[in-house]
């Protein structure tokens, strides 16, 4: 779920062609954490996870949780893209139900192309090991392009750990799970797949992610951090 939402945005660049990547240089430095829910991964605005790259000290992943947007009666939260700011809006979000996480993607209208909105889940931690899951969703694209956008999600539990070490700390309560992504746009002719390997602890959020992209080149990043609100 390499900042799944961050990835969210991209999608639509997709259709006008355009995909780029940021690094984040302004890390917040927030003292210790705490536990707040039951959840695997808490949600709740200011909630943030401060993640570092195992081979380069200096690239730093953050996931703020900055504000809320409903769909269809249902509240997601939104992870602040790098290089926005909080009045920035962007129709994306994720949210929990009963372990099982959704992702939102918001209907969007930019540049004469209309994109129409949907929702996948991302992740279910209520499966046992190595049970596995598929889903799909087709957004519609509209106006100035027309087409569609597939995701295909596959996701499969890979363990669930007594405790992990990250960054000299101890984690207890660990889901490991992968979630392969991949998306085509029939416009474009173009696909992209994402491999996602995320562990979640109970009561903390993230703590470690590795993403895959293409099959080609792989980022991994360790839990520093965090504050729940």
């Amino acid at each position: 779920m390499k900042n799944i939402l961050q990835y969210l945005l991209a999608l639509f660049l997709m259709v006008c062609s355009a995909c780029s990547k940021s690094d984040d240089t302004g890390n917040p430095t927030i003292p210790g954490g705490g536990a707040s829910s039951s959840s695997y991964w808490p949600l709740a605005v200011g909630n943030t996870w401060n993640l570092v790259n195992l081979n380069d000290p200096e690239d730093k992943s953050v996931y703020l949780l900055h504000k809320t947007v409903e769909h269809s009666g249902k509240t997601y939260f939104q992870i602040k893209p790098v290089g926005t700011n909080a009045k920035v809006e962007l129709t994306n979000g994720i949210r929990e139900e009963d372990g099982i996480f959704y992702e939102l993607h918001g209907a969007t209208s930019a540049m004469g192309v209309n994109t129409s909105a949907g929702v996948i889940t991302s992740i279910n931690t209520k499966l046992p090991v190595g049970a596995t899951w598929k889903e799909d969703l087709t957004i519609t694209v509209s106006g100035m392009a027309s087409g569609t956008i597939k995701h295909s999600n596959e996701g499969k539990i890979l363990a669930k750990s007594s405790s992990e070490s990250i960054q000299g700390k101890t984690y207890k309560d660990v889901i490991k799970v992968e979630t392969k992504k991949t998306v085509r746009n029939s416009i474009s002719g173009q696909s992209l797949t994402l491999v996602y390997e995320t562990w979640l602890c109970k009561s903390v959020g993230i703590i470690y992610e590795k993403t895959t992209y293409n099959g080609t080149h792989a980022d991994q990043y360790q839990l520093v951090n965090y504050v729940l609100k």
